[in-house]
């Protein structure tokens, strides 16, 4: 990125455009959102907005704002009797607390309206609730109950630290899935979305590489060992959207083998 032009040019994959198309690209927003976000860390004041894209944006930070208690709600449950196992497993891992508090896991209950019924205590409309992907409507117009369940959780966050969904692994060695994602919903897209990217990528400004790695753990285990600027797909192969996130964050493409290691950004010295 040139700051004194106001324009950005990748070398590897020639993406290039204008401050706008940057944040836009980097941070899955449309162009309006994206003028806010310059607008805000420029100090600058917004003019009026397009209504529907002032309601679109409105209703993201609504969702957004949710999340967090979310997020909230599940860092405190890891912490109670409910989340024992849980806390057994990440021990057996060997995660110290520094590090499950620093990626904020938490866990989700084996109760079909945990989070729900706790965020309705603080205020939350059940569509809300349901839109963030956090509860699920059933089809014959029954009661929302949580989505996950008996998990433990792992939010995830876009490139503004925001949070936008959540990875949960189950406790039950019988689940029917292992891992779970979130729904995609206005705040989520997992095609175009990374987990961890956000500190990976002020990480790879320092390093010049990017770590693609399979899943969250192997993200968490490797920034524990001090390799902060590793990242993971969200259940899918490697999209063309995050490869763009990818070429925006490090400067040159290649592979290595370390570990679970799937991609390493850029491709190490032959030795």
């Amino acid at each position: 990125m040139d700051d004194r032009k106001g324009f950005y040019y990748c070398f590897g994959c020639h993406a290039k455009g204008n401050a706008f198309k940057f944040v836009q690209e980097t941070e899955n927003v449309g162009f309006m959102e994206a003028v806010e976000v310059l607008a805000a860390e420029a100090g600058m004041q917004m003019p009026s907005r397009d209504p529907r894209a002032a309601a679109r944006a409105d209703r993201r930070s609504e969702l957004a704002k949710v999340m967090e208690l979310a997020v909230q709600h599940y860092r405190l449950q890891l912490k109670t009797n409910a989340g024992a196992e849980a806390r057994a497993y990440l021990e057996k891992r060997r995660l110290r607390d520094t590090t499950v508090e620093a990626f904020e896991l938490g866990f989700a209950a084996q109760d079909r309206t945990g989070l729900f019924g706790a965020l309705r205590t603080k205020g939350v409309p059940p569509q809300d609730i349901i839109d963030a992907g956090l509860a699920i409507q059933p089809d014959d117009g029954g009661a929302p109950y949580d989505r996950f369940r008996g998990r433990i959780m792992f939010p995830i966050r876009d490139p503004r630290r925001r949070a936008i969904a959540f990875g949960g692994r189950a406790m039950d060695p019988n689940a029917r899935a292992k891992y779970l994602n979130s729904n995609e919903t206005l705040l989520f897209d997992k095609g175009r979305a990374l987990y961890n990217f956000g500190p990976a990528r002020e990480a790879a400004g320092k390093t010049g590489a990017l770590l693609v790695v399979e899943g969250y753990m192997d993200v968490i285990a490797l920034a524990q060992a001090g390799f902060a600027h590793a990242v993971a797909p969200l259940g899918t192969a490697i999209t063309e959207d995050q490869q763009s996130l990818l070429w925006q964050a490090a400067a040159e493409p290649g592979h290595a083998l370390l570990a679970r290691l799937a991609i390493c950004w850029p491709k190490p010295r032959q030795l």
